[in-house]
């Protein structure tokens, strides 16, 4: 089940789901590597502290999704997927985040009907290029 959500309106997303999601990358395997990061907002997107191993990851497969649990039994999944550069500082290598699509996303109940969907997800957009 998914609530489409314009990107313009993820600011608001993010008051009620907060700033801390898993990130999720791909190492050269094809497996996912999951962390928790702390974001933080600037001009181009969101920024957060990563590690050698998902550093390493994106350098190779920039591609990236961010997902924040749902905050109580049957409510939605924030869901975000973006595209992630590498920036090196004197405190570490940071992500920046340029998100590029999201939904909220939970299972749906499945209801006496001859639908296909097993979800009620819904998109939140992305209008403009960064």
């Amino acid at each position: 089940m998914s609530i489409p959500v314009e990107i313009e309106n993820l600011e608001d997303a993010l008051s009620e789901y907060g700033m801390n999601p898993y990130l999720i990358t791909i190492d050269n395997e094809a497996h996912p590597h999951i962390t928790h990061v702390t974001l933080s907002r600037d001009s181009l997107g969101f920024v957060c502290g990563i590690g050698k191993k998902t550093s390493a990851n994106v350098l190779e497969r920039p591609s990236v999704a961010l997902l924040w649990p749902p905050m109580k039994q049957d409510s939605h999944s924030l869901i975000v997927d973006g595209v992630m550069e590498v920036i090196d500082t004197q405190e570490g290598p940071q992500g920046r985040i340029a998100p590029k699509a999201a939904i909220l996303h939970r299972p749906a109940v499945k209801k006496d009907t001859d639908q296909n969907c097993d979800s009620d997800c819904q998109s939140i957009t992305m209008d403009k290029e960064r």
